[in-house]
């Protein structure tokens, strides 16, 4: 070989070492971040068992249970007005991100399972914001359970407390003791035709970056007994397993966090014909909403699950000549 190829390999090799050792990786490697969905579940789910194991984890029904009366003044991020580009946006939701595991048994059951069920989104160092109805148990579905908070790195954290909750405007914030990620800002006053992304995990698939406008501004009661809350339509796609994803500008600032969806997918007009066709309406709760529960103030109470009730045995079939016994739902009143 000659001379001067010699001092080029040799050149090429030395930059080659500097690049490794400078950011932890070979040259040729891919830096982009990419999820393995079942691998990033199933290294989350043996952490879980873990923490179960040391005994850190609490019961959905003892954090209701303990939820504080008020919230004291949550300081958050200053909004931010520098827009990003969508991939570097990306990064910065993602980072900001968590998924929220969740360890549950079923109704008839005490056998434990695991889940990433949810999404959530740090606002202050320790503090998560996510849906409340991710942080309730359905009695149909679960008998208790308990919830961790999953960084892209697969971290786990445990959710220790309820700090914050408003049950109409379903939202709440929560503590998850050690998690230092960087804070998303808050910013109310969105307006219809504004872009928006969302950052979530639509049915375990982590960490779906997605695009879209808001629809409308809208005010939906939850029931008489509640003030109506403020909610952003947004047409950008999310699923079940997106409930607490944080929906940005182009700055990165939360401007509404992923609550419901509901799709029609037909309906019967005034003259009695049929009418088909599919809309989403996606509806997520107010930044306004959120940002009241980092200011000093009263806490709705947390639902607290009801007992799933046990199937009544059937009555035994009437023989022939016989009448069926009455059961009390048909009674007369």
């Amino acid at each position: 070989m000659k001379p001067l190829a010699l001092f080029l390999l040799l050149c090429a090799g030395l930059i080659a070492q500097d690049q490794t050792a400078t950011t932890g990786q070979p040259p040729d490697k891919d830096r982009r971040y990419i999820v393995d969905d079942e691998n990033f579940e199933k290294d989350a789910g043996k952490k879980v068992d873990q923490l179960a194991k040391e005994g850190l984890l609490k019961n959905y029904s003892d954090l209701a249970k303990t939820a504080p009366k008020s919230h004291p003044v949550t300081p958050i991020a200053p909004v931010s007005t520098r827009p990003l580009s969508p991939t570097e946006l990306a990064d910065v939701l993602r980072h900001s991100t968590v998924a929220m595991g969740l360890r549950y048994q079923e109704p008839h059951s005490r056998k434990w399972h695991f889940m990433i069920g949810a999404t959530g989104f740090a606002v202050a160092p320790g503090i998560i914001s996510t849906s409340l109805h991710v942080m309730t148990i359905d009695s149909g579905m679960m008998r208790d359970a308990q919830a961790v908070a999953i960084t892209e790195e697969g971290k786990v954290y445990p959710i220790t407390e309820i700090l914050a909750a408003s049950d109409r405007a379903d939202t709440a914030l929560v503590s998850a003791p050690g998690l230092n990620l960087p804070a998303l800002p808050l910013r109310g006053g969105v307006l219809p035709g504004e872009q928006v992304w969302c950052m979530s995990h639509p049915d375990g698939f982590a960490y779906m970056f997605t695009s879209g406008q808001v629809a409308r501004i809208s005010r939906d009661r939850y029931d008489d007994k509640h003030q109506p809350a403020l909610h952003v339509e947004v047409t950008a796609e999310y699923c079940p397993g997106s409930s607490g994803g944080a929906v940005t500008d182009a700055a990165g600032n939360v401007v509404a966090q992923v609550s419901s969806i509901n799709n029609y997918d037909g309906f019967t007009s005034g003259n009695g014909k049929a009418v088909y066709g599919i809309v989403s309406a996606r509806t997520c709760t107010a930044a306004e909403e959120m940002m009241a529960l980092t200011a000093a103030g009263g806490n709705e109470p947390i639902p607290m699950p009801t007992p799933p009730q046990r199937k009544r045995p059937r009555a035994p079939k009437p023989q022939q000549g016989e009448l069926p016994s009455a059961s009390p739902s048909s009674k007369e009143r």
